[in-house]
């Protein structure tokens, strides 16, 4: 055999080696095929005790706005009069009563951006429990949106929070028929509507004094009392969309992002025999 044979010879068999090596490579590579980490569900547990705490901090004060009113009906002529300016015990109850006022009205601006941030972090977590967002009738956007659009307020969020719960609910999409919230979800709406009226009706007929001093204690006494209500219905509707969506949350399959990498792979040593 000449020097060109032999060349091509010892060429065919560092090719062999080559692939040897190469399929020894690729056989031995570990799988990396781990199970898809679940990073759309957010746990709201916190946020919606915060919202909780705010409420139950709501209907203390408006229940104590209760007593305050009521004095207008002991005082016909005001508490801020200036029939008797030296008399202690209504200036007391005056500045008991704007101190309330000031403190209702920081507490119900608190409450409200926590109750939206918490809405629109809830509804998010309906794409991780599988529900396809064409299938919504309202966005997250949408839900926290619709609170400020005049007319719209008075029937889209109670609509955008009802669904909430609908999807929220366990293998709700493979039930035949759709399900219905609690009871206590359209009283809570039609309390908080009626709260809200009779608060804004108060707050504009004693600040025109269009009405008489017993009259507007009587709103006052009402709108306490609504919002008092309202307020422990919300803390059951919160609480209760955030029991289904904890629920749903324990089905869901999450890999850990830490998981433990394989062991390195082992090579197989090929056969370097060339003759």
């Amino acid at each position: 055999m000449g020097p060109k044979g032999h060349h091509r010879k010892n060429s065919r068999a560092h090719l062999k080696l080559t692939n040897s090596l190469i399929g020894a490579t690729i056989s031995a590579q570990p799988n990396y095929n781990f199970p898809p980490v679940n990073l759309g569900y957010a746990p709201t547990q916190f946020r919606a005790r915060v919202v909780s705490v705010l409420l139950v901090i709501s209907a203390l004060l408006s229940f104590a706005s209760i007593f305050t009113e009521a004095s207008g009906f002991v005082w016909p002529g005001g508490l801020l009069g200036d029939d008797s300016p030296h008399d202690a015990l209504k200036l007391v109850l005056a500045l008991l009563t704007i101190g309330f006022g000031l403190i209702q009205f920081v507490v119900f601006v608190a409450t409200v951006v926590f109750f939206l941030v918490w809405l629109y972090r809830a509804h998010e977590n309906l794409m991780a429990f599988g529900v396809k967002g064409n299938s919504l009738e309202y966005s997250s956007g949408w839900a926290v949106g619709s609170f400020f659009v005049p007319f719209v307020s008075l029937v889209v969020p109670y609509r955008a929070i009802k669904e909430l719960w609908t999807k929220s609910v366990p293998n709700s999409a493979s039930l035949f028929s759709q399900l219905s919230p609690p009871g206590f979800f359209p009283l809570w709406w039609g309390m908080w509507l009626l709260s809200n009226f009779v608060d804004q009706l108060y707050f504009r007929l004693t600040w025109q004094d269009k009405i008489s001093r017993a009259s507007g204690a009587l709103l006052g006494v009402i709108g306490g009392v609504l919002g008092v209500v309202a307020a422990v219905l919300a803390i059951m509707v919160v609480r209760e969309i955030e029991r289904q969506q904890t629920e749903t949350s324990r089905q869901i399959p999450v890999a850990s992002p830490h998981a433990q990498l394989p062991d390195p792979p082992l090579f197989d040593s090929p056969s370097t025999d060339a003759r």
